[in-house]
């Protein structure tokens, strides 16, 4: 008999994607600043900004990944490091083709051409309601606006249209608790600020940037939806 799939091997990809931005973030951070006084051996405020935003674009990719790749193979019948896997409804898919298939309900779906959308948190866990009597995707709800707060930051920093710039604008005001921004706000000015509402508060008191804030968040859903 063939060996079950497992889905262990997705989280841990996740976490170590989590891990490599953290410490980008934390590397970068610690270099000394420029200044006008001191231009040897320096970086801007500005390009340690930018450096963070790629890093934060990297694990927001990374986190969308985990939930399509864990998704998908739950549906095959995959099993969690426990051996948990969901109660399906009707039954597993064949291979991953066909999980495929079946989510996306398009019988010529392929990978190398089309995607799943998991960028919509309320959209995963209802696609699980259907498919699954039990499952642990419930775990986005009530964490979907700050999944989708976290998906306006990375469009902001992957696009300049005005759309982006809005949506970024609403986040931002959201998490500071603000009606105006300062000109010229970017991303990275956010992403390095420490929360002030919003995530949990036990966030708050250890005084979390809103990128180490996020970094926790994706952890700890991801924990719950692969088990140990």
């Amino acid at each position: 008999m063939a060996a079950k799939s497992k889905v262990a091997h997705i989280k841990r990809t996740l976490v170590g994607e989590i891990i490599r931005a953290q410490n980008m973030t934390h590397a970068v951070q610690a270099l000394p600043r420029w200044s006008p006084q001191n231009t040897i051996n320096t970086i801007h405020t500005k390009h340690v900004n930018q450096i963070i935003e790629l890093a934060f674009m990297g694990m927001v990719s990374a986190w969308e990944e985990f939930l399509e790749a864990s998704l998908v193979r739950y549906m095959t019948g995959a099993e969690a490091a426990n051996g948990y896997c969901p109660t399906p409804k009707y039954g597993r898919a064949k291979d991953l083709n066909h999980a495929y298939e079946i989510l996306s309900n398009d019988p010529d779906y392929k990978r190398s051409r089309d995607y799943l959308k998991v960028t919509e948190p309320r959209g995963v866990w209802r696609t699980a309601d259907f498919f699954f009597a039990h499952h642990p995707y419930g775990a986005l709800n009530g964490k979907d606006g700050l999944i989708r707060h976290a998906s306006a930051i990375r469009n902001r920093v992957a696009h300049n249209s005005e759309k982006c710039k809005l949506s970024f604008k609403s986040t931002a005001c959201a998490l500071l608790g603000t009606k105006q921004l300062t000109s010229g706000y970017q991303p990275g000015t956010l992403l390095t600020a420490p929360i002030q509402r919003a995530f949990p508060a036990s966030y708050v008191a250890r005084g979390l940037s809103h990128f180490e804030a996020f970094a926790e968040l994706y952890e700890e859903l991801a924990k719950i939806i692969v088990p140990d």
